[in-house]
């Protein structure tokens, strides 16, 4: 009897030992704000799974050892792929799904699992009333869809992608869900939408855009953006930047984010480079659809001239000359794309010459002064 308890305690403590050897990988991404590792299960350390793990929102995933981006694994390719080292955010669209890595090869597969609740879409004359979009549930009382561009007025709510069950309203942005009621006057524009079925009501929130970085208040504040068109343009005025870096983003997330290497003006790309601020105030704008944002200078009320120097050559490989005709410059500040400060001098002049040999070469923002007014000027030392 001792023995063979022995003999127990010995298999045990082996098969824990032999436990204790395997990696642990998680999958971590948007569905959990990038804030929180979900744990995968295996028995031979090489293949890992997860069983409906429930994806909230569209967004990025990645897999990852010990819950440390030391050793991580992304790809570009969903619902398979091969993962490697250091790669990209796989892109994985909202839904439920069993997941399977394989630790040595990288490979990866996600198999969409279906749910249990009630499907309820949304249709309108964003999609010519053709399908509906489906809208996502936990407990098959809420349904959400985050962050959708409505381009046209009238939706309505149906269950599964059929005229049976359907729900309109009168009214707008929330309101009483009715059965076969009328079209909901939607206005165009990116909202965050929720479908209470068991309550039947309904709301759309404006989707919002803010500012972040520490040319800003930091990256881990959010400056929300006015908008007044839905969502698509936003501007902000008398706004105090410092010398650094900014992105746009929507829903205080970086599932959708905005970046450029352009200062003051540019195209943001997704996920792109992060946007070099020049210390100032400035009026800031910025369209969601086309990337498209401008940080235009505000002028001192002081002065309502405004600098027009102008510099050429630019691009250089010697010299910039700046030139001021209708008054002097009295001084030009030079920074990098790091906001570093890498020429500053003073002059009483029409027209200055600034050696760039010693430039490195790349993009650089010249701040021209003549009295009160500033002008931003975009440098490049090729």
């Amino acid at each position: 009897m001792i023995k063979h308890l022995l003999l127990t305690l010995m298999l045990l403590l082996n098969s824990s030992i032999v436990l204790a050897q395997f990696d642990n990988i998680s999958i971590i991404g948007q569905f959990t704000n990038w804030a929180a590792d979900v744990p995968m299960a295996t028995e031979d350390g090489v293949i890992y799974t997860l069983s409906s793990q429930n994806f909230a929102v569209s967004g990025g995933a990645k897999f990852r050892k010990d819950n440390m981006w030391d050793t991580n694994w992304g790809a570009t390719t969903f619902p398979t792929g091969t993962a490697t080292q250091g790669g990209q955010d796989i892109p994985v669209p909202m839904g439920t799904y069993d997941v399977e890595f394989n630790k040595e090869t990288g490979t990866y597969i996600f198999t969409e699992v279906a749910s249990e609740f009630d499907n309820i879409g949304i249709i309108g004359g964003f999609n010519s009333w053709a399908e509906s979009e489906q809208m996502v549930t936990f407990d098959g009382s809420l349904y959400t869809l985050d962050d959708y561009y409505f381009s046209a007025d009238e939706v309505k709510f149906r269950k599964d992608n059929n005229w049976d069950v359907n729900w309109g309203g009168s009214t707008f942005p929330s309101g009483e869900a009715i059965a076969n009621g009328n079209n909901i006057p939607l206005v165009a524009g990116f909202y965050n939408v929720a479908f209470n079925y068991s309550g039947l009501n309904y709301s759309f929130i404006q989707v919002p855009v803010s500012l972040i970085g520490d040319g800003a208040q930091g990256w881990e504040t959010d400056i929300a953006l006015p908008s007044s068109d839905g969502g698509v343009t936003f501007l902000m005025q008398n706004f105090e930047l410092v010398d650094g870096f900014v992105k746009f983003r929507a829903n205080s997330s970086w599932a959708k984010n905005w970046g450029s290497s352009d200062f003051p003006m540019g195209t943001g790309t997704q996920n792109g480079m992060d946007i070099p601020t020049v210390a100032g105030i400035y009026n800031i704008s910025f369209n969601r659809i086309t990337g498209e944002y401008n940080f235009e200078e505000v002028l001192s009320v002081n002065d309502p001239l405004k600098v027009s120097a102008k510099v050429y050559p630019n691009p250089t490989q010697n010299n910039w000359t700046f030139v001021f005709e209708d008054n002097q410059i009295e001084s030009i500040d030079i920074v990098d794309m790091t906001g570093k400060t890498v020429y500053s001098n003073q002059f009483n002049s029409n027209e200055v010459l600034v050696d760039a040999t010693n430039f490195s070469t790349g993009i650089y923002f010249a701040k021209v002064r003549t009295g009160e007014a500033v002008q931003t000027i975009k440098l490049v030392r090729k």
